[in-house]
Parts: C-alpha cells; sequence; structure tokens
C-alpha cells in the first residue's frame, strides 16, 4: 500500500496518475460502517486504485485535546487494517490550523485539481469543511454534472443502534471488549510501539496513561495477551487512574496488549 503525503501531492512531488475511487475520513476504528466504504471502494470492475484519506492525528486530538477520549487505532494499526482491507493508496493529511480553515469547496476543489476521481464514497454522516460546514448532500451538489459518482452509504446497525467509533470508546471505556470485537471484527488491541515502561516489582513494567493516546478501561485488572519480539503470551493489565501496568514482565519491548 502506498502512502503519500497530503502536501506532497498538492506540490507535485508526488503524483497519482491512475483513476481513482476514494473516501474520506478519521477512520477511528475502521468498524463495520468503514468497512461498507471500504468495499464500495475496494470492489467491482475499475482500472483504478482504491484510495482513502484520513488523517495520522485525530484532528479532536488538535482543536480539542482535553475533550478527546483516545483512538481505538493507532496510525500505524489503522495503515496496517486499510492495507488488509484491500486499499491500495493512503493520502495522509496532517491536519493544522489552515487545514482546518479550508472550506468544504477548496477542499474538494484540491482533491479533484489533484486526483483523477471516478468516485467518492461516504458515509451517511460525513461532515467537511471548516468547522464542519458540509455535509454529503453538498457534496453531491458540488460535483453535480462532473462525471464523479457520489454514493452515499446508509449507517450499519447494531442492536437497533448506530454502530460508530463514539459507541466503541463507550464499550471499551466500559471493558464490554466482547461487543467491541463485534463492531470492530477484530481484537481491541493496545500498540505500545515506541512507549518505554519503567520496571517495577518482580518483572512488571509500567506505562504513564498519559503516554497511552487509544482510549483505556475504566480502572480495574484485566486478562490480555502480550506480543513482544515476536512470540506471545498471556499477562494481566492492572489500569489506574494515572498509569497501567503490566504482569509478567518482559525480556522484550511490549509491541502490543490485546484484551480478550
Amino acid at each position: 500500500m502506498r502512502i503519500v503525503p497530503w502536501t506532497d501531492l498538492l506540490e507535485g512531488r508526488q503524483t497519482i496518475e491512475e483513476p481513482v475511487r476514494l473516501t474520506i475520513g478519521v477512520f477511528d476504528g475502521l468498524h463495520l460502517g468503514h468497512r461498507e466504504l471500504m468495499r464500495a471502494i475496494t470492489s467491482g470492475p475499475s482500472s483504478g486504485s482504491a484510495l482513502v484519506v484520513t488523517f495520522p492525528r485525530n484532528p479532536v486530538q488538535i482543536l480539542a485535546p482535553s475533550r478527546f477520549p483516545g483512538l481505538i487505532l493507532s496510525y500505524r494499526q489503522k495503515l496496517s487494517r486499510l492495507s488488509e482491507l484491500g486499499v491500495d493508496v493512503v493520502v495522509a493529511i496532517d491536519f493544522s490550523d489552515e487545514m482546518s480553515n479550508l472550506s468544504g469547496r477548496v477542499f474538494i476543489g484540491l482533491l479533484r485539481d489533484s486526483l483523477n476521481i471516478e468516485k467518492i464514497v461516504v458515509g451517511d454522516n460525513f461532515r467537511f469543511g471548516k468547522s464542519r460546514e458540509a455535509g454529503s448532500g453538498d457534496l453531491k451538489e458540488m460535483l453535480f454534472d462532473t462525471g464523479i459518482e457520489v454514493q452515499v452509504s446508509p449507517p450499519v446497525l447494531r442492536d437497533n443502534a448506530i454502530v460508530s467509533s463514539s459507541r466503541i470508546r463507550k464499550t471499551i471505556q466500559e471493558a464490554d471488549f466482547a461487543e467491541a470485537r463485534e463492531m470492530l471484527l477484530a481484537d481491541y488491541s493496545l500498540d505500545l510501539r515506541g512507549i518505554t515502561g519503567r520496571p517495577e516489582g518482580a518483572g512488571a513494567a509500567r506505562y504513564s496513561r498519559s503516554d497511552v493516546e487509544q482510549v483505556l478501561p475504566r480502572p480495574g485488572r484485566y486478562e490480555v495477551r502480550l506480543r513482544c519480539g515476536g512470540s506471545q503470551r498471556d499477562g494481566e493489565l492492572l489500569v489506574s487512574d494515572d498509569s497501567i501496568l503490566l504482569d509478567p514482565g518482559i525480556e522484550t519491548q511490549i509491541e502490543a496488549v490485546t484484551f480478550h
């Protein structure tokens, strides 16, 4: 899967010549609803590429960090899962004040100037542009009579409620990992690559909660699966208000912690 920075695309340092079918979003979790969008851009006959426009960091982390409850997927996990779902190209936007002030019409104009777009697929609740001013209906109006197909996918329901990233976060916070798995089609896993734990006690490792960008369950003790150095083992994770403690300890850096 090819990763193209947004600025490289706009400034011509990297180009995407083939036609593209694309979708746009944060895609935190790549849950059942997101997977419908991926299916729409990766399936069917086409000589072009399936392209996703997304963000290495969730815009809410930048605009309102005190209100951000945590990621579901790290950026590395998101890229890995997008590749598994058949995406060919990711255009990565580093969110900034300049980006937040682009109108929806200008943003779509930049995409059209930089890409040969066959089709854009978005969810029914898709919002874009400054202050989230535009929605899926506006997108259809902007692209009317351009030859670009706009597909708006309906929400996906589970137990008569919409599957969403906010619902999954709440489920994880409540430690209902089985329910989260049903909506994610994957186990919930913390990506600890690049985060150093502090040795403590008889082989345990403590991590500052502020170093973990992903959402955590409520304080308590949880059975987990640890991945480190290419091997896996069972362990326990103790979540407190200011840290997480992994036991047993490890000989190498922990890469991931998966909740059962």
